[in-house]
């Protein structure tokens, strides 16, 4: 394959429609001979870009990454107040969480576990940064000062983690969008100081559900 491919638009799609397949059907279940029928293309070409299914799905995982850090970045950026930079950062887990199906979460778990270590080492990196940003909503005076927030952060991360994986427990009369939801604002509504919590009323009028399916942070 040309070396030129490789910093095409197309080499970009092609690996973010791969990406919709591996969260569709697991890591485990998809195929080499799957994504080439679903993309339609031969295998062969899928074989010149990438040398095997381990490699395409480290290449496939390392690209989505990157990708979500950059929006993360952007959001926390770009927004009015940390209140608004968490609120959103909650609505994009949500949106990738209500994509991956259980196949794909599981196989994070085990199969490809080996690969997990990786983006749990930049995890950490990420709940570093969290908490940098954290300091400056206190400052902002929209989240409270008198919280043990490395705890807090780990255990909320782990409860989200938990979440997709208690999907098949949870009480017929609750959605997984629903739980998500609840849990979401109730943690944001922990840390927040009284000054907080009102900026958090008004950030969810300026983003109100944008379907009716409930798979928005509402």
């Amino acid at each position: 394959m040309d070396s030129t491919f490789y910093f095409s638009k197309q080499y970009t799609k092609l690996k973010e429609a791969i990406f919709d397949i591996l969260l569709q059907n697991g890591m485990k279940k998809t195929t080499m001979d799957m994504v080439a029928s679903k993309l339609s293309m031969s295998k062969r070409t899928l074989y010149e870009i990438f040398d095997n299914k381990e490699q395409m799905i480290k290449v496939i995982l390392e690209h989505s990454h990157k990708n979500h850090q950059a929006e993360l970045n952007r959001i926390f950026t770009s927004s009015d107040t940390m209140m608004e930079a968490f609120f959103l950062v909650l609505k994009l887990h949500l949106k990738i969480m209500m994509r991956a199906s259980s196949d794909f979460i599981m196989d994070m778990d085990s199969k490809y576990a080996k690969m997990r270590s990786h983006y749990d080492d930049q995890n950490n990196d990420w709940q570093r940064s969290v908490l940098e940003m954290i300091k400056i909503g206190i400052r902002q005076g929209v989240f409270s000062k008198d919280i043990k927030y490395p705890i807090l952060v780990r255990m909320f991360n782990i409860q989200m983690e938990s979440l997709k994986r208690m999907e098949e427990f949870l009480p017929k009369d609750v959605t997984l969008s629903e739980a998500f939801n609840t849990v979401s604002i109730a943690f944001l509504r922990s840390i927040a100081t009284e000054q907080g919590l009102k900026v958090l009323e008004e950030i969810r009028k300026k983003y109100p559900s944008e379907s009716t399916d409930n798979n928005q942070i509402k």
